[in-house]
């Protein structure tokens, strides 16, 4: 039986499983023999777990998600009251079978989608407008430089996860693409953003801050010069490596954090992304949850300076993120991790479909754009139930 073949007869069988993009293709991680549900007060231990330094099977590893309300509340920041639907804020899950797999995913269907209404947004554009005045106000008067405006879309829908994401990932094969399917819900995002890559003592982030539309003619080459010639888009882009560098350097050897890439252009389906990567080496007896706390919730997807931009958003919004600027990935055995920025993704929980998108603000940013921009981020995803 091919790999394939195996992937079809898992999804049939009803398991869970999680997939996540790797060099050569795609990882598929099932045969769970625990699941964690993390809350605030079970995180701490988690994290804490000691580490084993013998050599690793290649399923010595724990995979999942933090949602972004448990990153905030690892980190010290109240989340006022708002709506929820009862989401776990956390879940990891230890895996006994590991399968690669081809860039080509093959799995076909007809009943994709069971049940489908129309999306409705959250926040429309007048709404949008009064808290994009609010903060500008707030960028002006020093509270923050830059902020993240999150819209949501939600519809009432069954889907077919893996109909869903092989469909994505052929049209939008992104770097950090996963997802997870559970008895109870199913996650799919084509991320583009890593957050952390550590191994050993070696440690990497990949910030993204700058989006422009795919247009006729716009090709990479052209993306960079109208990003290189764009002013408010520099402006964001410099703010969150800058930010992303410092929450590094609270973490690694003094003077190892260096810019290893600078404003490359990353190509996807509907729009062109302005890149960083950053890397440095660990100060000795740095912790997992370390890491974690200085890294987490991501900067790109929040705003800067992060604390002080995390409570303004959190008084704002009116419901949870749930997944939403948390980050997917695994904590190996030894240490040794790899974690997205959970951006583009669809949460399928008590059929209902959610998608959530941000844009940032700063200081001469337009609401106009910045609205139409959270569109262009959402379309890749909603045109997966036409």
């Amino acid at each position: 039986m091919n790999n394939q073949s195996q992937l079809q007869d898992i999804h049939n069988s009803g398991k869970s499983y999680a997939i996540y993009k790797s060099s050569n293709g795609f990882d598929l991680y099932t045969n769970f023999s625990k699941k964690i549900v993390l809350n605030s007060k079970n995180i701490n231990s988690f994290l804490n777990k000691k580490k084993v330094k013998k050599r690793l099977n290649k399923t010595d590893l724990f995979i999942g998600f933090f949602g972004y309300e448990l990153l905030n509340n690892l980190i010290g920041i109240k989340i006022p009251k708002q709506k929820n639907n009862n989401f776990p804020k956390g879940i990891f899950y230890k895996p006994e079978k590991k399968i690669s797999l081809s860039n080509r995913l093959i799995y076909r269907n007809s009943n994709a989608i069971l049940l489908k209404k129309k999306f409705k947004i959250n926040i429309n554009k007048k709404t949008y407008t009064k808290i994009f005045d609010k903060f500008k106000k707030k960028i002006r008067s020093g509270e923050t430089y830059q902020i993240k405006i999150c819209t949501k879309y939600k519809m009432r829908s069954k889907i077919d996860p893996l109909d869903f994401f092989c469909r994505l990932s052929k049209t939008n094969l992104a770097p950090e693409a996963f997802m997870i399917k559970d008895k109870d819900y199913s996650i799919i995002s084509c991320s583009p953003e890593n957050l952390i890559t550590k191994n050993g003592s070696l440690i990497t982030t990949k910030p993204i801050a700058g989006t422009v539309k795919k247009r006729k003619n716009m090709t990479k080459s052209r993306a960079l010069k109208y990003f290189r010639s764009n002013l408010k888009e520099t402006k964001e882009h410099n703010m969150i490596v800058d930010m992303e560098r410092s929450d590094l350097s609270r973490i690694c050897k003094v003077g190892s954090v260096k810019l290893s890439k600078a404003k490359v252009v990353e190509e996807y389906k509907d729009l062109f992304h302005y890149v960083s990567l950053i890397k440095g080496k660990l100060k000795k007896n740095i912790k997992n949850i370390d890491i974690i706390k200085a890294m987490m919730p991501g900067g790109s997807v929040i705003g800067c300076p992060k604390i002080s931009t995390l409570n303004l958003l959190n008084k704002q919004e009116k419901e949870n993120r749930n997944i939403y600027t948390g980050s997917f990935g695994y904590l190996k055995f030894n240490g040794d991790m790899k974690f997205n920025i959970i951006i583009r993704s669809i949460l399928n929980f008590k059929d209902i479909s959610e998608i959530s998108v941000a844009s940032g603000v700063v200081v001469d940013s337009s609401a106009n754009q910045e609205f139409g921009e959270n569109y262009i981020k959402a379309k890749a995803l909603i045109d997966l139930y036409r």
